[in-house]
């Protein structure tokens, strides 16, 4: 029998020292062509860094980043904070929310660590499901919503749920008639392949009381050398910037000249060759790994980096697939602790990342394969 953990990180840990990584949703795809002239450059990254002021690598990096999103009215906001991490971000999001006796509905499913965060730091959850938050659903969510804030990651990690421009406007104007303070992760903004639209001006101009945490960690295949960037409205910032200036003094020049330059190299080459290609086609060939067995995919038109597996069978739950799959020496997560206030609902689900090396997770997958054909368990 395997251990079992009780929350996601911990099984993302064990998943990254199996042979077959199929567990953490960062950014290991490797470099491409380009990419890899990046890291021939690092030493000239790192004296360029070492010779410019902070503030103009910081600059340069939120404006390359922001551009490349499509999030025009962002590019020069003065109402940015830098960190290591998105969990650092988010840290410091729970912290101020403590800090004022705030409660939050929180989207679930989603990754567990935002619900821990934010308990961790005393703050009342109400989880909120996505039919919830669906057209059909969400004027009466909100009219009948107890908590301060409203806590969602568009697109959401494991499965890809967005808004499009007219959803997401009609969230902010609930969001200013209700009071609601708006929360938004989106670290996985960069797998959305529909067309760019700047979400910041509709946070501006509504006049909505916001904190938005991007990250790079999910898109860029830097060995985790990463960047978040915590954006807020301006009757938060000053709150949230005491808080940051308590822990953090800045993000080291010589990853935002770095991340930057991965950045730029995408503005290039073109979020389809340089990101959505490669996901694109490790999804392809997991779904054919998959084809005939009890593990079937329950997006077929997600694009971001990960894969969530409804498990079509009456008796099986995620833990034992999680276990099955990791004595054959591949590690994925258990669908259960995304429902972080029920996983007894998500113990119908596993997860699979997808940001791997497009050669490398081919093999992953006729391994995979052979592994499910050969046990019963995972057979209709």
């Amino acid at each position: 029998m395997y251990e079992r953990y009780t929350n996601l990180t911990r099984y993302e840990n064990v998943g990254i020292n199996r042979r077959f990584n199929l567990a953490d949703g960062h950014a290991h795809q490797g470099q491409n062509s380009t990419q890899q002239e990046i890291v021939t450059d690092l030493p000239k990254i790192f004296y360029a860094a070492e010779a410019t002021l902070q503030r103009e690598s910081e600059e340069e990096f939120q404006q390359v980043f922001y551009r490349l999103a499509g999030q025009h009215s962002a590019i020069h906001s003065p109402r940015t904070m830098l960190c290591y991490s998105a969990s650092l971000a988010t840290d410091l999001v729970a912290t101020y929310l403590s800090s004022r006796s705030l409660s939050v509905g929180l989207l679930q499913p989603c990754f567990d660590n935002l619900a821990t965060i934010l308990r961790r730091r005393q703050v009342e959850l109400v989880p909120l499901s996505e039919a919830q938050l669906g057209p059909d659903s969400i004027d009466d969510t909100f009219a009948g919503m107890t908590t301060d804030a409203v806590f969602l990651t568009l697109p959401n990690n494991p499965t890809g749920f967005t808004y499009d421009e007219a959803q997401f406007k009609h969230l902010v104007e609930l969001c200013v008639t209700h009071r609601k303070i708006l929360i938004l992760d989106c670290t996985f903004r960069f797998f959305v392949t529909t067309p760019f639209w700047d979400q910041y001006a509709v946070l501006e101009d509504s006049g909505v009381s916001y904190l938005v945490v991007e990250d790079t960690g999910k898109t860029w295949p830097t060995q985790d050398l990463k960047c978040s960037i915590l954006a807020s409205s301006a009757d938060l910032y000053e709150q949230v910037l005491e808080l940051h200036n308590d822990i953090l003094l800045n993000v080291s020049p010589f990853i935002l000249r770095l991340l930057s330059a991965y950045v730029n190299d995408t503005a290039r080459s073109g979020l389809e060759k340089s990101i959505w290609r490669t996901i694109s086609q490790n999804r392809d060939h997991l779904r054919e790994s998959l084809r005939g067995t009890i593990l079937v995919p329950e997006f077929p038109d997600s694009t971001i980096s990960v894969e969530w597996i409804r498990i079509s069978h009456p008796t099986v739950r995620s833990e034992e697939i999680v276990e099955l799959l990791g004595k054959a020496q591949v590690g994925i997560l258990p669908g259960n602790h995304f429902y972080w206030a029920d996983h007894d609902t998500g113990s119908n689900f596993v997860r699979f990342a997808l940001a791997r090396r497009s050669d490398w997770f081919a093999d992953s997958c006729r391994y995979l394969r052979t592994v499910l054909l050969s046990n019963s368990v995972l057979m209709p």
